[in-house]
């Protein structure tokens, strides 16, 4: 595929670097989670479409934990427990090998299927702690499991709501009818897919008002973002079905994540006759026989993560893996013809599925009208 330099003439107006944020964050425009970047706090590395330094702040912070499929709440500290933790039966709605981004080889549904229960499994339906996201994961004052340090600063501090956080202005105006461009980028990538929505500013920021705005994607404009402002184009996964609210569009990761953490964590209730419990050998990133999880409180079971190699072809050079290199994905979206012109928060939800968790960022946009 032919690299695509990036032009002045996007159709996108403004552009500035947003955020979104497992361990993700929108760069273009600007997240309000990326505050802390103007007291030089960078957290991570990333692409600004630009191709300049990119200061993303510790956007990628900001996230929801324990939260599973069918469950009204999450409980913050069950990132990786691979269980319905809150015993209410939901199935997962997308099962298709296509749409998984993990343990394709699995059967939908079946002891082996460990991942069956977190958001990616059904988009949409998990719930969040906060709509944009607790700083550091959790609403508790101290830092949590699952990279939940936070740096307090002037701006921001542990536990704090992301839907708390001040206006952002990014001079970014998107045309209504027209398309709008995003990037966004990726700490630590625990597969999964995710969407963008809107709210208008003036409302509660609240997962209802987002799901009522949600945006559709230009299925032949994704692309990866290198370093220098590069545009790869890439062939996106795109999703409707299973999705929530019914029919919204989704994004599957278009780069596979691999080595997502351990083989197998104890939990605080394994014992050497405790089912599936873990082996001392599965201490270590190694191969092994693929059994399943064993599902005890604290559990994290990573034995069937296709022994730690992409569940599908990375688009490009190095465009796989927990990290990303800096790299970031560059969409296009439809903006709707019945929308109201006026200030809006652009939300970017991506729901994991190794993990339990959902992050999040919010960014200030206005829509215009054409003249």
């Amino acid at each position: 595929m032919k690299l695509l330099h990036v032009l002045d003439s996007l159709v996108v107006m403004g552009g500035m670097i947003a955020c979104v944020s497992s361990h993700g964050a929108v760069v273009s425009p600007r997240c309000r989670q990326s505050i802390d970047y103007k007291v030089g706090v960078n957290e991570q590395q990333c692409s600004n479409i630009t191709g300049k330094a990119c200061n993303n702040g510790q956007a990628a912070f900001w996230y929801s934990q324990g939260c599973f499929i069918g469950c009204p709440t999450c409980d913050n500290v069950s990132g990786r427990r691979q269980v319905d933790l809150c015993g209410l039966g939901m199935k997962a709605t997308l099962n298709d090998p296509k749409y998984r981004s993990v343990n394709r080889n699995a059967t939908a549904g079946s002891p082996q299927d460990i991942y069956k229960h977190n958001p990616w499994r059904a988009p949409g339906s998990a719930p969040t702690g906060d709509v944009c996201g607790y700083a550091g994961g959790t609403p508790y004052s101290q830092d949590a499991p699952e990279a939940g340090d936070y740096l307090t600063t002037e701006y921001a501090h542990h536990g704090m709501k992301g839907s708390l956080l001040k206006e952002l202005p990014t001079g970014t105006q998107w045309t209504i009818g027209a398309t709008a461009e995003v990037t966004w980028d990726i700490r630590n990538n625990h597969g999964g897919g995710y969407s963008y929505r809107l709210c208008p500013a003036t409302s509660n920021l609240t997962e209802d008002c987002f799901q009522q705005h949600h945006l559709d994607f230009d299925t032949n404009e994704q692309a990866v973002v290198f370093p220098n402002g590069t545009l790869y184009p890439v062939d996106g996964t795109f999703v409707r079905e299973g999705t929530f609210p019914s029919g919204s569009m989704w994004s599957m990761m278009p780069m596979p994540p691999t080595l997502l953490g351990p083989r197998c964590l104890p939990g605080p209730n394994d014992t050497a006759s405790t089912p599936y419990a873990c082996k001392p050998w599965e201490a270590g990133l190694v191969d092994g026989p693929c059994t399943p999880c064993p599902g005890t409180p604290g559990s994290d079971c990573s034995r069937c993560d296709n022994n730690n190699k992409p569940a599908f072809p990375p688009p490009c050079e190095n465009c796989e893996g927990v990290s990303w290199h800096g790299y970031a994905v560059r969409d296009i979206l439809h903006i709707p013809q019945n929308l109201a012109p006026g200030k809006y928060v652009l939300g970017f939800r991506y729901d994991c599925e190794a993990t339990a968790q959902v992050w999040v960022s919010c960014s200030d946009i206005e829509l215009v009208v054409q003249i």
